[in-house]
């Protein structure tokens, strides 16, 4: 160790004074684009996104940083070990020539403003995502939803050649520091292991091939007698990417109890198929359609007592022209008391109460980090860690017992469709891995070879192989490009699922061992999170995060169990 820890100390304290006011500043201006898509606002993203990155820019402190972190194993200090870890991470990440840097930059804000500022028509009507969410949910008639479907896609055409040029970029400064690719880059810059995570995602695959199969083909058939076809379209599915089945649910037949089913059945087989009967359809949204989601996000919250009330105050919840269309939380810079705020675009359905329930649960991450802690660990663990939380808490819309005491729907109501309700929950998550599984090998391809002539061939039979969705013949358009996170948040979709992996385990055990009983009922919970998971923020990886929250290295056993 060439420097002192007082000596590493200092300089990491004096250039957080220089990094503290670019980052806030950076956050700002992302918000800005996000909630007015401007033309202006993107020029003030692309400024203040330069001026963030020219903080890293002296290739001497680079070096520095970089001799401090080879050798952090030397110093005696666990929490300076971490800054360390964290700078030269940070450091790292925004290495790169000056043209580079700001030709991403500014490709990154014209991006946000198209996927922002787009609009579909159908029926020569501009139409928002949410409307033709809800056209995919609600409409019979086999021809709208077409239009529908590919209407969701045609922001792909606009953004193909920015995301194609974004990928060759992020490669070029990936190559610049010795990496293959942006990709492999990118799982090092996070502390993922490669081969780890090829190993996870290739065993989720395996673990999920034959119940995913089964729920397909029960799927398909249930979807056949509604629109009477032969052969399930993508545009006969209520979720344009398939990344979600909850409304499927409302109208397939509610299957046997998981004890009561068949040998080989995979806990699918229908009241129909036993001569009961066909049952009623489930109206998922019905639960949420009278009811004030913001009301009852805050009142969640409250009864594990985590406020929220300040982040709602901040936000900005509902949907207009030229405002970012999907929902996001961000934190604008570090200083306490928290700036935290949600983006969402709400209606009162299923899917926005999830949204709410899962963007709070960042926000609350977020708003309880310790901030008596060094500047560079009032941060989350990881990526992983926020999303679990996230995605634990959006779980809850599923929740029979959530739903009974907070949406007022009629206890002898719930527990008429509490099977359903539970069931509609595992086959979503099921439905979700099998997407998130397209993601992961679709851009791992990507960044192997950007200006490849078959991208758009090649989202399709990723498509068709692993979520068994047909391939419209003749479609050759850039549908990959349609998804936001491609461009805007690559190198993303293994966090979702190391999230659902951490989310199971987590609430096991807390509803295990913390509360004996819904994490929802008690404000034990949300104390235990602030100690065990919030407080500490950056100070630990995220497989420490888990260790001490759980008790256990994280297992993806408890995630499968919750599987079909």
């Amino acid at each position: 160790m060439t420097a002192s820890s007082n000596e590493i100390q200092s300089f990491i304290t004096s250039f957080e004074e220089r990094l503290a006011p670019a980052e806030k500043a950076s956050s700002e201006a992302w918000w800005t684009l996000a909630t007015t898509g401007t033309e202006e606002a993107q020029r003030e993203l692309v400024r203040t996104g330069m001026e963030y990155n020219r903080l890293f820019a002296d290739r001497d402190e680079y070096e520095l940083v970089k001799g401090w972190y080879e050798e952090r194993e030397s110093l005696e200090s666990s929490v300076l070990r971490r800054q360390v870890e964290v700078l030269y991470k940070t450091f790292a990440g925004r290495q790169g020539d000056e043209e580079t840097l700001r030709r991403i930059e500014e490709l990154e804000a014209e991006a946000s403003a198209i996927y922002g500022n787009h609009r579909g028509v159908v029926r020569e009507r501009e139409m928002s995502e949410n409307e033709l969410r809800g056209i995919l949910r609600n409409s019979d008639d086999s021809a709208l939803r077409r239009e529908a479907w590919e209407t969701s896609k045609s922001v792909g055409r606009k953004v193909e050649g920015i995301v194609r040029e974004l990928a060759r970029l992020r490669n070029r400064l990936a190559l610049q520091m010795g990496f293959e690719n942006h990709y492999v880059r990118s799982l090092d810059l996070q502390e993922i292991d490669a081969n780890e995570l090829d190993r996870l995602m290739d065993d989720l695959r395996s673990a999920t091939d034959e119940p995913f199969r089964k729920l397909k083909t029960r799927l398909d058939t249930s979807l056949k007698s509604r629109f009477g076809v032969d052969i399930i379209m993508p545009w006969h599915l209520s979720d344009p990417f398939f990344q979600s089945c909850k409304h499927e649910a409302a109208v397939f037949p509610l299957p046997a109890s998981r004890g009561a089913t068949g040998e080989g059945d995979g806990g699918l087989q229908s009241e129909r198929d036993s001569g009961d009967g066909a049952t009623e359809g489930l109206d998922v949204d019905s639960y949420f359609r009278d009811e004030d989601l913001e009301a009852l996000t805050r009142e969640t919250y409250d009864s594990m007592g985590l406020e929220v009330r300040d982040v709602l105050t901040r936000s900005d919840l509902y949907e207009r022209a030229g405002k970012d269309q999907h929902a996001f939380c961000i934190g604008i810079g570090r200083d306490y008391p928290y700036d935290v705020r949600v983006l969402a675009n709400v209606r009162p359905d299923s899917y926005w109460m999830d949204t709410m329930l899962h963007e709070f649960g960042h926000a609350v991450y977020d708003k309880y980090i310790n901030p008596s802690l060094p500047y560079l660990l009032r941060s989350v663990a990881h990526t992983s860690s926020t999303e679990a939380i996230a995605l634990m808490m959006g779980g809850l819309a599923d929740d029979p017992g959530w739903i009974s005491r907070f949406a007022g729907v009629p206890e002898e109501t719930v527990e008429r469709e509490r099977e359903r309700l539970l069931w509609s929950s595992r086959a979503d998550k099921l439905v979700f891995i099998r997407w998130a599984l397209v993601m992961y090998r679709f851009e791992k391809a990507l960044y192997e070879e950007p200006d490849r002539e078959d991208l758009n061939s090649l989202w399709w039979d990723l498509v068709e192989e692993l979520q068994l969705v047909n391939h419209p013949p003749g479609r050759d358009e850039p549908d990959w490009a349609a998804k936001l996170h491609v461009a805007l948040a690559p190198v993303y979709y293994h966090n979702y699922v190391l999230g659902h992996l951490t989310a199971a385990q987590l609430r096991r055990h807390i509803e295990k061992n913390v509360v004996e009983g819904p994490l929802y009922e008690h404000e034990l919970s949300g104390r235990y999170l602030q100690e065990a998971f919030f407080g500490p923020g950056a100070r630990d990886d995220w497989r420490t995060t888990v260790l001490r929250a759980t008790g256990e290295k994280l297992n993806p056993a408890y995630f499968v169990e919750t599987l079909l």
